[in-house]
């Protein structure tokens, strides 16, 4: 895990960790040197950025196969995609086979607000959208409360089926090279 955020939220989440199950480091600039140093020794390595298109956003678009934007079903978040969806098609301009997907994040799926989230996005850009979405649970926070993924709580079966189910869809569109149209429906 490369977190890039300034906020270190991810590399300050798995310093609670006890173990050394994921290797995490800071990385604010030459991002591809330290992609370079690392990409040799793991199947996966994540990047964490900033919220707000920056020029440590793009470099990790630029460096990246897949890019999963979450998404809250919020006017403001919606907004604020635009300047990285412009991101990720400049990068898919010098690596055409760039995956780019947005996360229902933190949502309340079946919901009007919900559905009304994915016609808004499927209507404003030509991304597709993962088909699993991340339901607004208390078990998310507790994790980061705790350093743990939410498959180590007790009481949280539910968020761990989603994020199981959002890894196998991940991995899925990987190993496949995304869909032939570059897009999922929202189920």
């Amino acid at each position: 895990m490369i977190d890039t955020d300034p906020q270190r939220s991810s590399y300050d989440t798995l310093q609670i960790r006890k173990d050394n199950l994921v290797h995490t480091i800071v990385a604010y600039s030459n991002l591809y040197e330290t992609l370079g140093k690392f990409e040799d020794q793991y199947e996966y390595i994540f990047i964490d950025t900033p919220p707000h298109a920056d020029e440590v956003m793009a470099m990790a678009i630029a460096c990246s196969d897949i890019v999963i934007m979450p998404v809250q079903d919020s006017p403001l978040d919606i907004m604020s995609t635009k300047s990285t969806v412009e991101l990720v098609r400049k990068a898919k301009e010098l690596n055409p086979g760039l995956l780019h997907y947005f996360l229902l994040s933190r949502i309340q799926p079946r919901t009007v607000l919900a559905k009304e989230l994915v016609d808004i996005l499927e209507r404003n850009y030509k991304m597709g959208i993962l088909k699993t979405p991340l339901s607004n649970r208390v078990a998310y926070k507790y994790s980061l409360i705790y350093g743990n993924s939410v498959s180590e709580l007790r009481n949280a079966a539910q968020a761990a089926q989603e994020i199981k189910t959002l890894a196998q869809e991940i991995k899925e569109l990987v190993k496949a090279g995304g869909l032939p149209d570059d897009s999922t429906k929202y189920r």
